[in-house]
């Protein structure tokens, strides 16, 4: 019989990662280690935040740059309003100025149009605000926080850029859907058919007169229900109609009229039963009460007369 010793490697490979700490770790007391991570924790975000400061300080600068290209662009549009206007006014003007002015108008807008494009260029190639460095970085804070040495930066990329493309492609999918859909309720309204795909706000007339008919019953049988339950006569009733409904056969119990799904006379015939054994939970505890307090006045009063 040959004594296989597992190797260095071996025990490496069989032994879960979340194991492998570093030998200064493995010695330090439960309080050494509790003190270094109230110390390390403000450290790090420190300078978490010093990054985020100063990629943010170089994002404020091209915004503002960009801010004021626009603001100039949008000037220069201004300026060619003007000269539009003064370009209408030459027209009907002993003196022909108005080509001049319409000229002006026409290098106002061009430079207006350039300046305002490469600000808003700028302003998206400054987007997000917040640098996306900052959040890898506190969301690699908050694995090692939560899994320890079990949490690898690698494979949290990897299923964080499944979960973008999967909703990536959800979505191209949801607005090819919508194309399709569009273009069949397009050709069914030219048709003059029934829409097959037709949205919320589309439904017609007859189908909202019919939600509104069956809400108000609804609402109805709720007011009647909360007047039931406020009263004792209400609650006695409802009782003896449950205790009625569990004779009822299988051809009565689905005749409930249109607003069967919403009447509580129509629950309390399919659950009858339970109803019962509802209310016999709720009554039997009070019946018990009111024995043991009966017994309890019978017995002192006993006691009292002995004396």
């Amino acid at each position: 019989m040959g004594s296989h010793t597992p190797t260095a490697s071996t025990q490496t490979a069989g032994a879960p990662r979340g194991l492998h700490v570093s030998d200064q770790t493995r010695s330090s007391s439960m309080g050494d280690l509790l003190a270094a991570l109230i110390r390390l924790l403000p450290l790090q975000i420190k300078d978490e935040l010093s990054l985020a400061l100063s990629q943010a300080k170089s994002k404020g600068v091209k915004i503002g740059v960009a801010a004021g290209l626009i603001i100039v662009g949008l000037v220069m549009l201004a300026g060619m309003l003007v000269s539009l206007v003064v370009a209408v006014i030459g027209a009907f003007a002993p003196s022909q100025f108005w080509l001049p002015a319409l000229l002006v108008a026409a290098g106002f807008l061009v430079l207006g149009l350039i300046l305002a494009g490469i600000g808003a260029m700028m302003i998206k190639g400054a987007m997000p605000i917040v640098p996306a460095e900052t959040v890898r970085n506190l969301e690699y804070d908050l694995g090692y926080l939560k899994e320890g040495n079990n949490f690898d930066p690698a494979e949290y990329d990897r299923v964080k850029a499944e979960r973008a493309e999967k909703a990536r492609l959800e979505k191209q999918r949801a607005a090819e859907r919508k194309k399709i859909e569009a273009k069949e309720n397009k050709k069914a309204k030219k048709n003059g058919e029934a829409l097959p795909h037709p949205s919320k706000d589309q439904a017609s007339t007859d189908e909202v007169r019919r939600r509104a008919d069956l809400r108000r019953r609804h609402l109805g049988d709720i007011r009647s229900g909360l007047e039931e339950r406020a009263s004792v006569k209400g609650q006695i009733a409802a009782f003896s109609a449950q205790r009625k409904g569990r004779g009822a056969t299988a051809d009565t119990k689905g005749t409930t009229g249109v607003t069967a799904p919403y009447t509580g006379a129509a629950r309390a015939g399919e659950k009858a039963g339970v109803a019962e054994d509802y209310v016999k939970d709720r009554w039997q505890p009070l019946a018990l009460l009111g024995a043991s307090g009966t017994a309890f006045g019978v017995l002192a009063t006993r006691l009292t007369k002995r004396k």
